[in-house]
């Protein structure tokens, strides 16, 4: 059984060549789709969906000038509400 295909016919080194390199290169691709998927950005987009989509760019890295005016806009918040129940 040794040194067969599947079909009963011999391979030969070329053909087990292409096979491996072929393998190869679905494993790359493999690999490359879970580095993507398991991306701490984009685990956070898909668990906040759309409004973690606004923080992401395409590629899924953080638009930082986004969480910066929010933040900022948080900030000023929690200060007119501080301010607010002063008087």
């Amino acid at each position: 059984m040794a040194g067969t295909h599947r079909m009963g016919k011999k391979r030969t080194a070329d053909v087990i060549a292409a096979e491996i390199e072929a393998t190869c290169a679905d494993i790359t691709s493999n690999v490359a789709s879970l580095q993507k998927f398991a991306k701490p950005a984009n685990l956070a987009a898909k668990s906040l969906g759309s409004a973690g989509t606004f923080f992401l760019d395409e590629e899924g890295e953080v638009r930082m000038e986004r969480v910066i005016a929010v933040a900022a806009a948080g900030i000023g918040l929690l200060g007119l509400l501080s301010r607010s129940r002063k008087n």
